[in-house]
């Protein structure tokens, strides 16, 4: 009498340590780029932010003829238009007129950027970008860089 043998189905052992070991090496490649990413996206929410701000500011010379003296006397902005994911707080420093002035993006509070600043700077008219910093210390100065 002839017995069948059975055949076995599934993955041996050695299968699936390299599975393991290929997901291991994509996992340590990918997490770099990744974060990498999100700190280009937190500068990209900051700067648009810092550009509409500007706009407004340069608007607001040309209808007053003269600085405006916050963000809310800035009518082209609305309460949540500056809400984003990484950046919620705006602040306008020193506006001497509409090619010298500041403006400061501050990190969300509890979120990825919180505790981040970037700030542009018009000089005679030529914009300039501080890079991605941690919030000074000492309080929430409009910064300058």
């Amino acid at each position: 009498m002839k017995t069948k043998k059975q055949k076995k189905s599934g993955f041996t052992l050695v299968e699936l340590m390299v599975v393991a070991i290929i997901v291991a090496i994509l996992a340590a490649v990918a997490i770099p780029l990744m974060s990498g990413n999100t700190e280009r996206a937190m500068m990209t929410e900051a700067q648009t932010g810092c550009s509409a701000v500007a706009d407004q500011v340069r608007l607001y010379f040309v209808e007053h003829n003269s600085a405006p003296a916050n963000l809310a006397a800035l009518s082209g902005i609305a309460a949540n238009d500056l809400l984003g994911t990484y950046f919620d707080t705006y602040e306008l420093g020193t506006v001497t007129d509409q090619n010298n002035f500041t403006v400061t993006a501050t990190g969300r509070s509890g979120g990825d950027a919180d505790g981040k600043q970037l700030t542009m700077t018009v000089a005679t008219g030529v914009t300039t970008w501080s890079d991605l910093t941690d919030t000074p210390a000492t309080g929430g100065g409009s910064g300058g860089s």
